[in-house]
């Protein structure tokens, strides 16, 4: 990583982490995960998507403001995320060539800012992607530190991800 995390944000972190152990419940776990994202990235929403190779999508466990969501693994921002292997920040999603504003017209909420990461498996296999929007400070605009830290929490919570995947 090429910048150190904050105070604030490592123990966040570190917060996480004993809160992850000590859980049981794995949608609960999600719920724990998606929450300190928000908080320590200050965005507005996050939804975690899980590929399923069978209908060639990726489905919401996890979401923010809307129910259940499930998008083609092969059109928009979140299955460029996944097909890539890479993080993107989007800081125009209205502007965007690969933005779905058909999710906003049908929620009506409006995506201003993106920030997505692969979420991956053992021996880099593709699990799904992480998704937050809307930073709610620094008009609107993901960073690089914000895609350093998500970066740094996914390579930690991966595995934990990949198991309780795989359990369900």
């Amino acid at each position: 990583m090429a910048k150190k995390i904050d105070d604030i944000k490592l123990n966040s972190l570190l917060k996480l982490n004993k809160q992850l152990v000590l859980e049981d419940d794995f949608a609960k776990k999600i719920e724990l995960i998606s929450w300190a994202l928000k908080d320590i990235i200050k965005a507005d929403r996050c939804t975690i998507f899980i590929h399923d190779n069978t209908t060639k999508s990726l489905w919401s466990i996890y979401i923010d403001g809307i129910s259940f969501l499930e998008v083609p693994d092969d059109a928009g921002i979140v299955s460029e995320v996944f097909k890539t292997k890479k993080t993107m920040v989007v800081n125009d999603a209205q502007n965007s060539p690969k933005f779905n504003s058909n999710i906003d017209k049908g929620s009506g909420y409006t995506t201003k800012s993106i920030l997505s990461a692969p979420i991956l498996g053992f021996g880099e296999s593709r699990l799904g992607v992480i998704q937050l929007i809307n930073k709610m400070d620094n008009n609107f605009a993901f960073n690089e530190e914000d895609e350093e830290v998500l970066n740094y929490v996914m390579s930690h919570i991966s595995a934990f991800l990949e198991v309780m995947i795989q359990k369900d």
